[in-house]
């Protein structure tokens, strides 16, 4: 059977060489039925990323099929608060209904349901354990546990699907006395220079800043992104929207190297053009250098590229979260040895994820803040802050790539997000040793680097490639497919997700994820026969096929290869050749 995390015979394998649950697959032997601690899974999948849930298996017993279970009464009684309700009906056990595939599969020859629970759209969410309430039952997934997510947590699910306003927002304790005048002048002197139609028929300063919602209606109170770009010192009226930055002597916050634990501590306070610099600044003076020419030239080069390091920083002061429940927090620059951190208050928003943000596409938290540091120049120089294009992560990405470093890694979680800015080489000797663990030492140069970004946990996919290795997005997907084929890689489990660890390295994900399970990385050939292997050889030995002939010849139903179509076309593996409505409608190889 296969799931949104891959054949179900692989999973329970996985879960057995583990010995616990997984971050996105949870078990539940559910001997006495449904067990009250579903509704909090249901909740936490609902709300970020989907997940599998199996019930039937005994966790305690090595993952092995639960005594006295009944699989046809759970899963009717699951069914029944997955099904659509109307306002008048009782609610269900959470709340809105869920979304999901409900079925019973054999695992050892016994009966077990399987929950193949769909991330709800943004405008759906938070999904709460309905006894509960919204507050105390909207859960999130930590590890392979749930959690409450908090009233933060809450707030940030509800304000996803809608703009937010807070950036403009009048700070009444402020005047325009705190603005700092220097800035404004050379702001305003630059709109009019390269925007003339955004000041078009104002004569005055004063209306320019009105109308750029650097001031609020009443022409005299500052907005909220209005202080934060030009305030004198915005920390007087928000003590923590600063920057602090810290090195570390050690690989962790808590390491001691000899009597230090921290080799540089700052705190970084102005207006944002004034914090990015300085925090630039900061950073440069703790990374090593190294002596390069060029031509007739030598130069300085840090060990991470100085518009890498400025993007990054920009990045989380502009798209951090500023609403007053997260005003008590600061962005944090955290440098150690093998890397840097960038820690913002405030998830991803706008429901997208990880793997869009190298699409080049902009969308931000704080529309007014963005489009205002679009214009204000940075100290002693004549660039602006930021591009507000979509731009920034894919240069970011690209100038990485050109110093042979890694990708940026994010780290989302619903309340923070972390970016990751790597010191060391991509195909460092750690790296080739492991390639050369896994057997993947003689492939070609640029699969190599695909799976080297696999081993340090990023989100790989078609965009990503595109900005660190230069190459077009036919390439990028002509070596994903390739390492698909191969068995290092398995398809997204849906359209705009990343790709997952193949067969080849699935032994080398649990030894990660639950270290000392194995004494040494295991090597297996390809599984074959998985569902998307099934249909690309269906399509490839007839040519061309319907849903309905390639449903039989994979050996499952029309609905499931409906749902792997989808993201086996968004992968351009699999072209169809007629719209989604045509009857006529059927598909051959990308």
């Amino acid at each position: 059977m296969e799931t949104s995390q891959g054949p179900l015979d692989e999973v329970i394998a996985r879960l057995r060489r583990a010995g616990t649950d997984l971050t996105q697959v949870e078990v539940k032997a559910a001997s006495q039925g449904v067990p009250r601690s579903l509704w909090p899974t249901i909740s936490a999948f609902s709300n970020r990323d989907g997940g599998l849930v199996v019930l039937g298996l005994d966790e305690a017993n090595g993952f092995r099929p639960a005594s006295g279970f009944d699989a046809a009464k759970v899963r009717d009684a699951v069914a029944e608060a997955f099904r659509p309700r109307s306002p008048r009906d009782i609610p269900g056990p959470v709340t809105p209904t869920p979304s999901g595939v409900i079925d019973i599969a054999e695992v050892d020859g016994a009966p077990v349901v399987v929950i193949d629970v769909e991330e709800l759209p943004a405008d759906q969410r938070p999904c709460y354990v309905t006894t509960q309430g919204i507050e105390n039952g909207s859960y999130q997934r930590v590890a392979d546990g749930d959690r409450v997510m908090g009233r933060y947590g809450v707030f940030l699910l509800r304000t996803d699907a809608a703009q937010p306003t807070t950036d403009i927002e009048p700070v009444e304790s402020a005047t325009a006395d705190d603005l700092d005048g220097e800035l404004v002048d050379r702001f305003v002197t630059r709109l009019r220079r390269v925007r003339p139609r955004a000041v078009a028929g104002l004569s005055s300063d004063l209306d320019v800043l009105t109308r750029m919602k650097v001031l609020s209606s009443d022409r005299s109170t500052p907005t909220l992104a209005g202080l934060l770009a030009f305030g004198a010192y915005p920390q007087q009226f928000f003590p923590q929207a600063m920057i602090t930055f810290n090195s570390y002597a050690g690989l962790t916050k808590d390491s001691v190297v000899g009597d230090v634990r921290m080799l540089d501590r700052r705190t970084l306070e102005g207006p944002i053009p004034v914090m990015v610099d300085d925090a630039v600044r900061a950073v440069l003076s703790n990374l090593q250098h190294r002596r390069v020419s060029r031509g007739a030239g030598a130069f300085d080069e840090p060990e991470i590229p100085v518009d890498a390091l400025r993007e990054a920083i920009v990045n989380a002061v502009t798209h951090r979260d500023y609403s007053a429940m997260a005003l008590g927090d600061q962005v944090r620059l955290e440098l150690y040895p093998d890397r840097l951190e960038i820690h913002n208050p405030g998830g991803i928003w706008g429901g997208r994820r990880v793997t869009e943000l190298f699409d080049g596409n902009s969308r931000s938290r704080n529309a007014r803040l963005a489009t205002l540091l679009t214009d204000i120049p940075l100290p002693g120089t004549a660039d602006t802050v930021s591009e507000n294009a979509g731009s920034g992560i894919p240069r970011m990405t690209g100038s990485l790539g050109r110093a042979g470093l890694a990708a940026p890694r994010f780290e989302a979680t619903l309340t923070s997000m972390t970016v990751v800015l790597e010191r060391h080489g991509l195909l460092s000797p750690d790296v080739d040793e492991w390639l050369a663990d896994v057997g993947a030492d003689g492939l070609e140069p640029d699969q190599q680097r695909v799976l080297a970004l696999v081993h340090r946990e990023l989100d790989v996919e078609d965009q990503l490639l595109r900005a660190l290795l230069g190459i077009d997005s036919h390439d990028a997907q002509d070596v994903l497919r390739s390492l698909v084929d191969e068995g290092w890689l398995r398809y997204p489990a849906r359209p705009g997700e990343a790709y997952r660890r193949g067969s080849r390295l699935q032994h080398e994900e649990v030894r990660e994820v639950a270290p000392g399970v194995f004494s040494s990385p295991a090597r297996e050939p390809a599984v074959r026969g998985a569902l998307d292997e099934r249909i690309v050889a269906a399509i490839r030995d007839a040519g061309e096929l319907g849903v309905q002939d390639i449903a039989d010849r994979a050996g499952s139903t029309v609905n499931v290869v409906r749902q792997r179509l989808r993201v086996l076309i968004d992968q351009r593996a699999v072209i169809p050749t007629a719209p989604p409505q045509s009857k006529n409608r059927t598909y051959r190889l990308g």
